[in-house]
């Protein structure tokens, strides 16, 4: 089940303090609405009863899908690649084949519910996003800041990401036949993983980083 809870907020805009609404958990396995209300970000959403500003709260929550066999702990800005919550783990600890992951932003959480809903292995994607990452740096000749999946067609062939380039995060569309994932997918096996190991797991732009690295080493 989904649980709640209270926290309170100063206003950003006028600094007054009031009492909001938060989501410690959301299960939407047993309640699909958490789920739009989520992507929407009308869950995150806080309005100031006082002056009437509106920004985005901040605060970890873990989304729950038993039902697609994956969790996402969303705990902002997070500064490691692995988490292990007591009180989650004596809850969750012993459901077997969950994909357990843990994102700092935003927007990822929202990429891994779109990855794990459509069958995907977010491992494999994180590779796949890392080699056109750099094909994308070199077509424009600028930085990329990030990119999220953003196109996954069977019928059409195509596997493809939306990239923000330079300083201003223009937006830059790069695509790609889909063999790429599924050779993508020896890459990613490279990195060995404890199945005993119950923390929730940062599966990124790093991670896909020391995936290539072990599998060049493997082949040495």
């Amino acid at each position: 089940m989904s649980t709640t809870g209270t926290t309170s907020v100063a206003c950003p805009q006028c600094g007054a303090k009031s009492e909001v609404k938060v989501f410690k958990t959301v299960n939407v396995t047993t309640d699909r609405n958490f789920r739009e209300q989520l992507l929407s970000g009308e869950m995150l959403h806080f309005t100031c009863p006082s002056c009437g500003h509106e920004a985005e709260l901040r605060y970890p929550l873990l989304y729950n899908d038993i039902n697609n066999k994956f969790m996402v702990y969303f705990v902002p800005d997070v500064d490691r690649d692995k988490v292990t919550d007591e009180a989650l783990e004596k809850e969750y600890g012993d459901l077997a084949g969950i994909r357990r992951r843990l994102v700092g932003d935003y927007n990822e959480l929202k990429e891994k519910i779109h990855i794990f809903e459509s069958g995907l292995d977010d491992r494999v994607i994180e590779v796949v996003k890392a080699a056109l990452k750099d094909i994308v740096q070199k077509r424009t000749g600028d930085t990329v800041t990030g990119g999220y999946l953003s196109k996954y067609s069977v019928s059409e062939d195509r596997i493809g990401f939306t990239f923000f380039v330079g300083e201003n995060h223009e937006q830059f569309v790069q695509t790609t036949r889909l063999e790429i994932y599924d050779k993508s997918a020896a890459v990613a096996k490279a990195v060995k993983e404890d199945e005993n190991d119950r923390s929730f797991r940062a599966v990124n732009r790093e991670w896909a980083r020391n995936a290539l690295y072990q599998y060049k080493k493997s082949k040495v």
